[in-house]
């Protein structure tokens, strides 16, 4: 079964088992031998059996009263417009599906002609796949429900296998000061710990964010190296309100990290059964925190049982099922 895949990235090709920024869409296109197309540029996608189109969000910006695309103009317009999905078919007799990119929510920032445009888009696709089972319900009172599947966020360890992790008392939390990531939240749980906090740096980093006392930031680092600074940590809290593919819950798991986050998301629920809290309950948060700091009994158990699930329910096999599916 020959696959493609369709993103916003420019390169054309496969991904090595090697890929050293071995992100989760980067995961799919390994564990489907796909190739990889740029989605503005589909005119080489031919004699494939399906296709699976991670689409551009567009940037925006957000506000609690509603948002604005930056400059006025959403960079996807014009693949909204061009009728992407009948020119696959037209091009190839072939599967097309969508795969969900961020909260599924995100489309309804465009402006309103742009969001007609985009459900008129998912509604052509055969089959849409959703990062949650909490996500579901969503696409499946949109659009036909026996079209909506799940499709987990996945890892692939070649590189990180020999990596061990040392547990140093110290927490990292998953996201910066912005809404998008409750990184707000997750450092008043964090600081229940009375360590070290750390935050990984992106986009969404505010301006003085690095003034704040006692916490601490990782460069930008490809996956590889991000996994190797993981690994040294004990303790992990990602109270980020998005539902979207969950990597960070997923990542801790893997090195046995017990993380207190989202219980919408899927890896969350899955690897950290224990864990997993209503985002606003921050009362729960803080008791979980102290009760993985105090009682090393459940500590030890968090830490076993999400490693375990990792190894259950994400594992190598179960990946290639999901996005190989028949």
């Amino acid at each position: 079964m020959k696959i493609a895949f369709l993103t916003e990235m420019s390169f054309e090709g496969k991904i090595p088992e090697t890929h050293r920024n071995m992100r989760t869409e980067f995961a799919w296109m390994f564990y489907s031998n796909a190739d990889h197309f740029c989605i503005r540029n589909i005119k080489n996608v031919k004699e494939y059996d399906k296709v699976f189109i991670i689409f551009p969000k567009g940037r925006v910006y957000l506000s609690a009263e509603g948002s604005t695309i930056l400059e006025g103009h959403n960079p996807s317009s014009e693949l909204l417009d061009i009728g992407l999905v009948e020119q696959l078919r037209r091009q190839s007799n072939l599967e097309v599906n969508y795969i969900q990119e961020g909260p599924h929510w995100w489309f309804t920032d465009y402006e309103v002609l742009d969001q007609i445009r985009f459900y008129n888009f998912v509604s052509e696709c055969d089959f849409i796949f959703a990062h949650n089972e909490s996500d579901t319900s969503y696409y499946r009172g949109l659009f036909s429900p026996e079209k909506v599947r799940t499709l987990p966020t996945m890892m692939v360890d070649k590189l990180i296998q020999d990596i061990q992790p040392t547990g140093e008392n110290k927490v990292i939390i998953g996201g910066n000061f912005a809404r998008w990531y409750g990184g707000f939240e997750s450092y008043i749980v964090a600081s229940e710990f009375n360590l070290p906090i750390w935050a990984q740096t992106s986009h969404a980093m505010r301006k003085n964010e690095k003034d704040i006392e006692g916490l601490f930031h990782l460069p930008r680092l490809e996956w590889v190296d991000w996994m190797k600074e993981l690994s040294k940590f004990k303790f992990a809290v990602h109270l980020m309100p998005t539902v979207a593919a969950g990597t960070f819950s997923l990542n801790c798991a893997y090195f046995g990290i017990p993380c207190i986050g989202n219980e919408k998301v899927d890896t969350q629920r899955i690897c950290h059964p224990k864990l997993s809290v209503d985002v606003d309950n921050i009362e729960t948060a803080k008791n979980l925190a102290k009760r993985l700091k105090e009682d090393s009994e459940f500590y030890q158990e968090c830490s076993i049982l999400c490693k375990q699930n990792y190894h259950k329910h994400y594992n190598m096999e179960i990946c290639k099922d999901k996005i190989n599916y028949k």
